[in-house]
């Protein structure tokens, strides 16, 4: 069970090491170190120097190692635009708190104190959504039968009214992927197609598999998931379609 990826303000831009998937922090010495290599001067000096302390700063998400197991929350925090494709668990970018203690529970993690810690780090992450300056586009197809398994019908009826309420937003469209619409490709591959506001920043993905999580950045493998993520959207529901079907959930 994954209660870590279903279930994070904006950083500066931080270096990133895409190999062990891992965010590093930016050090104000090894940047000064940089700017004397290359001949950075002046102000584009402190500016730099400055964006490296503050990312330090702003790697929130660290203080909650015990809940994210890597480093997602780094890589969500500084996208401009997230595609998100999950099967079986509602995103954690999208869940509501009884959601949240569902699936931290049923992981097997009941002591109050860290499904309340859960709870908190994981709501932190969602702040990329609704924060002011920039907020992350989002755009999530999830499986019906994700919907569905919430067997408790006050925590489905929250989560399906999160959903709609959520969506009101001009960054955050979801679709649900109906189970007529048959098989489809990836069955149960849950993975998110990440882009960047800096054009120099390539697109990279996150594949959360049975045995590990990976991130891919080679153009073909990235383009690849790409074309998947834009066949399972065609499948699924129109938004508006999805939010019909999401009221239904709600009385």
């Amino acid at each position: 069970m994954r209660p870590d990826h279903h279930g994070r303000p904006a950083p500066a831009r931080l270096e990133r090491h895409h190999e062990k998937a891992k965010w590093i922090d930016p050090s104000t010495d090894a940047v000064t170190d940089l700017c004397e290599l290359y001949g950075v001067e002046g102000r584009q000096r402190d500016a730099l120097i400055r964006l490296a302390r503050e990312g330090r700063q702003r790697g929130w998400w660290r203080k909650y190692n015990d809940v994210f197991p890597d480093e997602l929350p780094g890589f969500e925090a500084g996208a401009s635009l997230i595609r998100a494709f999950e099967p079986v668990f509602i995103p954690g970018l999208l869940q509501v708190p009884g959601y949240i203690d569902l699936v931290t529970r049923v992981a097997g993690i009941t002591d109050p104190a860290d499904v309340r810690r859960h709870a908190d780090a994981r709501l932190g992450r969602q702040q990329i959504l609704t924060r002011d300056r920039h907020p992350c586009r989002l755009h999530a197809v999830i499986d019906e039968t994700a919907i569905l398994r919430i067997t408790d019908p006050a925590i489905r009826a929250a989560q399906a009214g999160h959903l709609i309420e959520i969506t009101d937003r001009p960054n955050v469209d979801v679709q649900v992927l109906p189970v007529a619409a048959g098989v489809y490709p990836m069955p149960g591959e849950v993975f998110a197609c990440l882009s960047f506001p800096d054009p120099a920043d390539r697109d990279i993905v996150y594949l959360e598999t049975a045995i590990g999580d990976r991130m891919l950045e080679e153009t073909d493998e990235v383009e690849r998931y790409m074309l998947k993520f834009d066949k399972l959207r065609e499948m699924a529901l129109t938004p508006d379609e999805t939010r019909t079907t999401l009221q239904r959930q709600t009385g």
